[in-house]
Parts: C-alpha cells; sequence; structure tokens
C-alpha cells in the first residue's frame, strides 16, 4: 500500500511497521514516527489506523493501566476524570518535543512562554487547572478568553498559541486544543512546530474514544463514581454531594490581567445543570470491540461479582481475607487484573518459546 506515496513517507510508515515486529518496546516510538507522516498528510487514514495499532499492544496497555490507575480509580467515571486520564495518556505517549533550537536538549514549554504575557498565560493555566484537577466547569470557562486576549496581546504570537495549543493537549482538552493549533497555522502556514503538535493533537481528539486501556465514558453525571463510593466509604453513602460541596471555584486574580481587559460574561450556571441533565440522559454506547473486558467495571457496580468464575489461586487468596473492606478491595483488583488482554499466545512463555505440551 505504501507504494503510492512519496518514498519519505513510505520509509517513515515502514519503519513503524518495523518497530512493531521487534520485542523491544517500540510502539510509542512508532506512533511518533506515524504523527509526522499525519503532518505531512493529514487524512492518510493508514497512519492513523497504525498509531492505534501501536497503542493496542498489550503491554503498553497494561503499564498504562497501572500508571493511571495511580491517579484515578478506573470506576471513576465522571466527566472530568476521564478527560485527567487522556491527558496523563498522552504525556506518557508523546514524543512532541519541538524544535526550537537546534541541537540543544528537548525545551519545556515554559522555557519558551513568551515573556510579555506570562502572566496572563499562567493566570489562564491556573484557571484551566481547577477543571482538570477538581472538575470545576467554570475554570476551563474563564481560561477561554484569558488565553485569547494574550495571543492577541502578545511580540509572539506563534509562541504563544504553540504553548496554548500543547498545554490544551497536555490537559485532555484536545478539542480546544486543535481550535488553537489550526488558528496557529492560519497564520503561520509554516510552523513546522504547530503543524506536527496539530496533527498529534488532531488524532487524540478523533480517537479518544478508542485508547484501548482507558475505559469507556459512561455519561457526565458520574453514576458508577457514586455508586462505589458508597460501598468503600459509608460516610460518602449518607451525603453523597458533600464532596461537590468542598470545590468552590476561584475567580481569576484580577491584578494579574491587565487593567482594560473585561472577563465576559459567565454563562448562567442554570443552563450548564441543564446540558449536563441532557447529557447525563443519553445512552451509554461502546461501537468497538476493545482490548480490554470493561465490563467487570459493570460487575463492580452492580455488585454482581461471581469469585467462582476466578482462577483457583485468585480463590485461594480471597479465603485468607476475614476483613470485608480488604476483600471488596481485592476483588476489585482481581477483576481489573483479569480484564486485561493476554500477553502472550496459549502455550508461549515469556521469552516467547513454546512451552512443552
Amino acid at each position: 500500500m505504501t507504494e503510492q506515496y512519496p518514498d519519505d513517507v513510505s520509509r517513515l510508515l515502514g519503519q513503524a511497521r518495523a518497530l512493531l515486529q521487534e520485542d523491544d518496546y517500540g510502539q510509542i516510538d512508532a506512533a511518533a514516527l506515524c504523527f509526522a507522516v499525519l503532518a505531512r498528510l493529514p487524512d492518510l487514514a493508514e497512519a492513523a489506523e497504525l498509531v492505534l495499532e501501536a497503542f493496542s499492544d498489550p503491554w503498553l496497555i497494561r503499564d498504562n493501566r497501572q500508571a493511571i490507575g495511580r491517579h484515578v480509580d478506573e470506576w471513576d467515571d465522571r466527566a472530568w476524570q476521564q478527560r485527567r486520564r487522556l491527558a496523563l495518556s498522552f504525556r506518557y505517549t508523546s514524543r512532541w518535543e519541538g524544535d526550537f533550537h537546534e541541537g540543544t536538549d528537548r525545551v519545556e514549554m515554559d522555557e519558551v512562554m513568551p515573556a510579555d504575557v506570562c502572566v496572563m498565560l499562567e493566570e489562564g493555566r491556573s484557571q484551566l487547572l481547577q477543571d482538570y484537577l477538581l472538575g470545576q466547569l467554570r475554570g476551563s470557562e474563564m481560561a477561554w478568553p484569558i488565553f485569547l486576549e494574550a495571543m492577541k496581546r502578545t511580540a509572539e504570537p506563534e509562541l504563544a498559541m504553540l504553548w496554548v495549543g500543547h498545554l490544551y493537549a497536555d490537559q485532555g482538552y484536545f478539542a480546544e486544543a486543535v481550535d488553537v493549533l489550526e488558528m496557529l497555522l492560519a497564520r503561520f502556514p509554516e510552523s513546522a512546530n504547530g503543524r506536527r503538535l496539530w496533527a498529534e493533537v488532531r488524532w487524540w481528539r478523533d480517537y479518544q474514544d478508542r485508547i484501548p486501556w482507558i475505559p469507556p465514558r459512561t455519561g457526565p453525571n458520574g453514576r458508577r463514581y457514586r455508586q462505589m463510593m458508597a460501598q468503600v466509604d459509608p460516610t460518602f453513602a449518607t451525603d453523597p454531594d458533600q464532596e461537590d460541596a468542598l470545590f468552590e471555584h476561584i475567580p481569576p486574580d484580577l491584578d494579574r490581567l491587565p487593567e482594560d481587559f473585561v472577563l465576559p460574561t459567565p454563562v448562567q450556571e442554570g443552563l450548564i445543570a441543564r446540558v449536563e441533565e441532557v447529557l447525563a440522559g443519553l445512552p451509554d454506547e461502546v461501537s468497538w470491540k476493545t482490548a480490554v473486558d470493561w465490563s467487570y467495571l459493570d460487575k463492580l457496580e452492580n455488585g454482581d461479582i461471581d469469585t467462582t468464575q476466578f482462577p483457583e489461586w485468585a480463590q485461594y487468596l480471597l479465603l485468607e481475607i476475614d476483613d470485608p473492606q480488604q476483600e471488596l478491595f481485592l476483588k476489585q483488583y482481581l477483576l481489573s487484573y483479569l480484564a486485561n488482554p493476554p500477553l502472550f499466545d496459549d502455550g508461549e512463555n515469556e521469552d516467547g518459546d513454546f512451552l512443552d505440551e
């Protein structure tokens, strides 16, 4: 198939496929080659699907599930936590560095933040973090106009837009990141950094619901989260709204914004609540087969855990547990562990050799 493409594109796709055939971890490097191709040919389906193939490696799935699980429980289905999973996944897998200074080591984005609007950008970031870390939608709402104004005022608009686009991607807001980076490319079409980052972020925007190590979305109402929290925390069951009341939006610090800049009127709370209510009523749909068997989350939520279906070694482990709370945690872990795709073909050991029958 690659013969129809320019020579350099065929070469990159060939290198990516070769990396996927090696025993070492080459999946992320293979994906990076595909993103380089997508920067050149944005609608090349072969390159986009090859990224998904790279991300479907069983070892990579296990590693990312474990890494993300240290920050977010897989049964936490609140919308902002789903975005946080995506943000962590993007950080773990991205190889975009930005070519700012030839021959130097990787440059962090804050090192190239335009100095003339750095205070505004920092204030915008602090607003965005309120949504990313606490689920405060008002934070992301306030961040957007601050970023837009900073990009207008700076003497380095290309760097400012690149910084904002990367920040949005880093926080899991891929649609917003694409919007900003397309603004950048419309004004600076020769921006190699912007085009390469845009290609990667655009893939994440389009494929974010198919990342194999991330559980499917169940709606923005956090139904499963509330059910599970009621099981593990008796105080939560008596007052499930207590946590939401702890996190109130902190408005932007006007002293860090230009005197002549006026923040827009916030969206009415009632309208936001109505939109969330409509979204919560939408059915849960998964239209593709996932590598991980996420049905275990439904079993956790419903309490429908048949331990007789566990392997014998797992059943023996459970017999050693006397504390009901510890037993519940162990069941959760076992269901999560057993939901992973197999690492080896039947009869194959860790070294890739076949066992004697």
